[in-house]
């Protein structure tokens, strides 16, 4: 049995999207804070704590000892090529040479003794080109792998300049996490705690459904805003975040655990007519007819039921665990009936049984 009516469950359902529609408001009014909210100046990064001046001189002098490498192999592709020239030059007039020597020895003519003199002078001449232009581009290595050198020193001592950056970068970051952290805390533990306070004293109000959409804004705004902006020392604040939490979150469970048990147990050994009294109308109809007894909250008894038929009624009259009446007949027909219903449901009479119970 359905023991809330059509009205009120609409009621409930347009409580609950008034209480969507202000958490949204909220976080869209608290997303604007947020961003215009001073909370460092300046993104800070690593640069900021460089040396500029050093920094500037090695990046020139990387710059032009880039000039002077590609200078540099630029001479030496030039020189290639005139060695590429000179070699292909002694080649041809070797050749050339050898092959007048052979008709030379042919002929056997003393006159031609002061021409192979001069080929000979000249070939020489032509090695000794070959060998000036392989100097060069010898040199001209040696130069293009000093200029290599430096460079990679140069690169290692603009490493070095920033490396020298990192601790005071790490430890400025550090100050600014903790003092955006701290920031946003001082924006967001004023409003858990007053979440707290309406949950512990204002649940019951009338106005619930608008204090629950700023308690489900302070949820969001403690998980979503804050948590991710917790500073990391080796995990040290998370975890130790995380066991507060979990501590907190466990005292206040037990706690509540206790005094539910212990409201129980007093409501237990309360006459029965102000138990009826302290109990709410709809909630009963609901409980009893789920097979829940509205005092004590156990199960008295199995209810059962096919699809699209009525629960079968369980056969005890009382609780038996703390005796609260749960069924009883009426004074007219001597229908069973639930002890909440206000009319017999086969003959419509009043219970005056248990006139006494509240409504809320």
């Amino acid at each position: 049995m359905k023991a809330a009516r059509r009205p009120q469950f609409w009621y409930k359902l347009a409580m609950w999207i008034m209480s969507i529609v202000i958490c949204s408001l909220f976080i869209q009014l608290g997303a604007l804070i947020m961003s215009d909210v001073p909370t460092a100046g300046k993104r800070i990064t690593q640069i900021d704590f460089v040396d500029t001046i050093q920094l500037d001189d090695v990046d020139s002098r990387i710059d032009r000892n880039e000039v002077a490498l590609r200078t540099t192999q630029r001479d030496i592709e030039d020189a290639e090529f005139v060695l590429s020239s000179r070699t292909l030059d002694y080649q041809n007039q070797r050749a050339s040479f050898e092959d007048w020597i052979k008709t030379r020895t042919a002929t056997a003519a003393n006159s031609q003794n002061s021409e192979v003199v001069t080929r000979v002078q000249a070939i020489e001449e032509l090695k000794i080109s070959e060998r000036d232009a392989q100097r060069v581009i010898e040199d001209l290595r040696v130069t293009d792998l000093a200029l290599r050198r430096a460079q990679q020193d140069l690169f290692a001592e603009r490493a070095a300049i920033e490396d020298a950056a990192i601790a005071p970068y790490q430890k400025a970051h550090s100050r600014e996490v903790l003092k955006v952290f701290g920031l946003r805390l001082a924006l967001t533990l004023p409003l858990l705690l007053l979440s707290a306070w309406l949950v512990a004293k204002k649940r019951g109000s009338q106005y619930w459904p608008v204090y629950r959409g700023f308690v489900i804004f302070a949820l969001f705004a403690f998980f979503i805003e804050l948590v991710p902006y917790l500073p990391s020392y080796g995990g040290y604040v998370r975890y130790v975040m995380g066991i507060v939490l979990a501590l907190l979150f466990a005292y206040f469970a037990i706690k509540g655990m206790n005094r539910y048990l212990a409201k129980k147990q007093a409501e237990e050994e309360r006459p029965e007519t102000e138990k009826r009294n302290a109990i709410a109308y709809e909630t009963a109809v609901k409980n009893i007819s789920e097979g829940i007894c509205p005092s004590c909250d156990r199960q008295f008894g199995a209810v059962t039921s096919r699809k699209g038929e009525k629960p079968d009624e369980p056969p005890v009259d009382f609780c038996v665990h703390c005796g609260f009446c749960l069924f009883d007949r009426c004074a007219k027909c001597n229908t069973r009936e639930n002890s909440f219903f206000k009319f017999c449901g086969s003959c419509g009479t009043r219970s005056d049984n248990h006139a006494a119970v509240r409504t809320g």
